[in-house]
């Protein structure tokens, strides 16, 4: 006897309805797959002296404050006692955001304006790194190159590996340190100092010798908070009407700051903080200096459409 037609159909429509249920949830789920990549998408800058991304117009809030999918900088403004201070809070999405940049490279004992320097190289938040071309000592490591090592065991380094991630040195010897640490590359090094906070406790003893450690001036720190989270820290100087801090006051307002480790740059008429290229501490400082190196996080987002 020959099948029901009726019976076949029975069979058939439920695979042709099955088969069309299929294709949309492969549908819906190729569409979820696209939004979550592109929601979650991974950008990163090449370790090289080429600068960040241009940033959006988009990504300005109120103040001092920028974001887009790949970093947020914000910048808040205080006073403590007779001092006024910055803190510049940062985030980024990939180590390589967090740069150096010379001011012809680094080579060359070449000084210029910091400010020219961050709008060069698309600097969301950029301060003054450690004027390594002063001195002609140190372990110095620029964007992943070894530059210079001659170390004297007289200052602190601090070194930052292909993580973003901060090791400090205290007076670090000739022959200490190499361009590996824990089977990571290192990507830049700062031969100026003290190390001001490690394991999120002030130093107890700051050797802070030939850095005017008694006298209140301007300074400048670098602290990682966190995995990709860090802080910038400077105060201010007596031409805008501040006393200025020693050395060990700062390091206590930087260890209030909630960092894990802070180390301290170059300040006095050096310390420059910038945000989008133009300086926000002390900007009518007459007689800021020309500077040969900044530390700079930029954006890695490449913008709408990516």
């Amino acid at each position: 006897m020959r099948r029901k037609r009726s019976g076949y159909s029975k069979i058939v429509k439920p695979t042709v309805r099955f088969g069309e249920r299929l294709i949309q949830a492969l549908l819906i789920a190729l569409l979820v797959s696209v939004l979550n990549t592109s929601a979650c998408a991974s950008y990163d800058l090449p370790i090289n002296l080429s600068g960040g991304r241009p940033l959006s117009a988009s990504g300005f809030g109120k103040g001092w404050e920028y974001e887009d999918p790949t970093i947020h900088v914000t910048v808040t403004q205080d006073r403590a006692g007779e001092c006024d201070y910055w803190v510049a809070d940062i985030v980024i999405q990939d180590a390589s955001q967090l740069r150096t940049a010379p001011a012809d490279s680094f080579d060359s004992d070449m000084r210029t304006s910091g400010e020219q320097m961050a709008r060069r190289v698309n600097a969301v938040l950029a301060i003054n790194g450690d004027y390594y071309c002063y001195t002609g000592i140190g372990f110095i490591i620029r964007q992943g190159r070894v530059y210079l090592n001659t170390l004297w065991g007289n200052r602190d380094v601090l070194a930052i590996d292909e993580d973003g991630d901060f090791h400090t040195f205290p007076l670090a010897k000739k022959g200490s340190l190499t361009p590996n640490l824990n089977g990571k590359r290192i990507i830049n090094t700062f031969f100026f100092g003290p190390i001001l906070v490690e394991n999120g406790r002030r130093v107890v003893y700051i050797d802070g010798d030939g850095m005017a450690q008694d006298e209140p001036r301007q300074r400048m720190a670098i602290a990682q908070v966190g995995p990709l989270h860090y802080k910038c820290i400077c105060c201010a100087t007596h031409a805008r009407g501040s006393m200025g801090m020693t050395l060990k006051q700062f390091a206590n307002l930087v260890a209030k700051q909630g960092v894990q480790t802070a180390y301290n740059l170059d300040g006095g008429n050096s310390c420059m903080m910038m945000f989008a290229g133009e300086k926000i501490n002390d900007p009518k400082n007459p007689d800021t200096r020309d500077i040969c190196d900044i530390i700079y996080f930029a954006s890695a987002w490449p913008g709408e459409g990516s």
